[in-house]
């Protein structure tokens, strides 16, 4: 393994590792599942092009069922990408910005946590609900529009300077760094329980939609066509990232993380000595985003002041 930085955090309430459980599907995955196993087999073509439309629209919206000081604070305004109206939050004036780029199913506000933080530091923070998601315009979208939308808002607020991502999010902007032309050059990039290689994603949803294989490689036909003939290796962090115009880049990653394995984690670990990690034991894929004290190393390590000791 190469030199890597870390920081180590070690919550409280630690989890042991639990034994793997057989998956339970709900009854309409179940009708969902039995659907592709049996017609996907006939039809592998037009399965895989269902497959790709249920991969594609998120399940739900992420709403936000109380108010709270923070949300209550922010500056709301819009930004026209396409034929979308994204809704975009902002606080502070700071001189410097830090782009909040949120996960899959969820919202810009999710990541609100690090704003009071790094507003004490002195940033402008702006967040933004990516397309089909939150309180923006569309139904489906793909990593490519996402990417676009993060270029969009980027374009709008005037540059930024910093990115704090998290899962799905970080994976679109690693994208839009490298394959975008976003015209800036990061001083520092935060990608929280980040899926490293897009290959696991696509295989963990065919096996959780149960395609049958022939319908599953016209899927990744149609995905590797909406990202404009981009192999996987183009799109993969783990691949990437040593492309992208960034000063410092930061990956936190729970050890215990059952939606994103830590292992994902560990592949970026065993390729890029430049990159540092904040690995936590018992926080899971969405506490990370929550927790205080990985909030503040995450702002600490944003604004410099919080030194990432080498092993």
């Amino acid at each position: 393994m190469v030199n890597t930085n870390f920081i180590e955090v070690l919550p409280a309430f630690q989890l042991q590792t639990l034994p793997e459980e057989k998956a339970k599907y709900p009854l309409p995955l179940k009708a969902v599942r039995l659907a592709f196993n049996t017609l996907g087999r006939l039809f592998p073509q037009k399965a895989g092009a269902v497959a790709f439309r249920f991969f594609t629209q998120p399940r739900l919206r992420a709403v936000h069922r109380r108010t709270d000081e923070i949300l209550e604070s922010a500056r709301l305004f819009e930004i026209l990408y396409g034929k979308l109206i994204l809704k975009a939050y902002e606080w502070g004036s700071g001189k410097k910005t830090v782009l909040l780029v949120h996960g899959w199913e969820s919202r810009g506000t999710a990541l609100r946590g690090f704003v009071p933080g790094l507003l004490r530091a002195g940033y402008r923070v702006v967040a933004f609900d990516g397309p089909a998601h939150g309180d923006s315009g569309g139904k489906r979208t793909t990593l490519v529009e996402f990417a676009g939308a993060i270029k969009a808002v980027v374009q709008q607020v005037g540059g930024v300077d910093s990115i704090i991502s998290h899962s799905f999010g970080g994976v679109t902007s690693v994208y839009a760094l490298t394959q975008l032309n976003l015209g800036i050059e990061l001083e520092k990039l935060v990608l929280i329980a980040v899926p490293s290689n897009i290959k696991m994603v696509v295989k963990d949803a065919m096996q959780y939609m149960n395609v049958p294989p022939a319908a599953a490689k016209y899927f990744e036909r149609k995905l590797k066509k909406q990202a404009e003939h981009l192999t996987f290796d183009d799109i993969n962090i783990e691949a990437s990232i040593g492309k992208a115009k960034v000063g410092s880049v930061l990956m936190v990653h729970d050890k215990f993380d059952r939606s994103v394995p830590f292992e994902s984690a560990e592949r970026v670990m065993d390729r890029w000595g430049h990159v540092n990690f904040l690995v936590t034991q018992g926080l899971g894929h969405f506490k990370l985003m929550k927790n205080g004290e990985v909030i503040e190393r995450v702002v600490g390590f944003v604004a410099g002041t919080t030194p990432i000791p080498d092993l």
